[in-house]
C-alpha cells in the first residue's frame, strides 16, 4: 500500500521545483536536490552533481519563457526511495508561438531519496519526448 503521508511529502517537494523553476529561482531551485543528483534530459549530456547541473539550468532560464506543468501519472514509495512518473508541458507564454521544432511536451521519472534529516530530495531526473504527450493531456 502506498504510504500517502510519505508520497505527499514527495508531491509537495515537487510543487515547490515547480513554482522554483516557474519563477527561474535557482536557489530555491537546487534547495530540493540531493548533492550527487543526476539529470538525464532528453536534449542534454548525462550531468552529474549540482555541480554541473545547477549552471545548465542557469543558462536555460536565460533562453526559456513559459510555465511549466506537471500532471501525474503513477506514484511508487519504498522506505527511503519514491518515484514520481509524470507528463510535462511546457506552456508558451500568451500569444507566443513557439518554433515548430520545439519540444514542449514529454514524460519524466522523478526519483527521490530521504536523507538522514528526513528530508526528501531529488536524486534522479529522466525525461523522455514521446509521441503520446501532447498539450490536450492538459486540457
Amino acid at each position: 500500500m502506498l504510504d500517502t503521508k510519505e508520497i505527499d511529502r514527495v508531491r509537495e517537494n515537487l510543487s515547490t521545483w515547480l513554482a522554483a523553476f516557474n519563477a527561474k529561482d535557482i536557489d530555491a531551485l537546487f534547495t530540493l536536490y540531493d548533492p550527487e543528483c543526476i539529470y538525464a534530459n532528453a536534449g542534454a549530456p548525462l550531468m552529474r552533481g549540482v555541480d554541473q547541473i545547477k549552471p545548465w539550468y542557469m543558462q536555460a532560464f536565460e533562453a526559456i519563457d513559459g510555465t511549466l506543468h506537471h500532471k501525474e501519472e503513477a506514484a511508487f514509495i519504498e522506505g527511503d526511495m519514491a518515484l514520481l512518473l509524470g507528463a510535462y508541458y511546457f506552456e508558451p507564454p500568451q500569444g507566443v508561438t513557439p518554433p515548430e521544432d520545439a519540444h514542449l511536451t514529454g514524460r519524466v521519472l522523478l526519483a527521490y531519496g530521504r536523507n538522514a534529516a528526513g528530508e526528501w530530495k531529488l536524486l534522479f531526473d529522466i525525461d523522455n519526448t514521446p509521441p503520446d504527450v501532447t498539450p490536450a493531456l492538459f486540457a
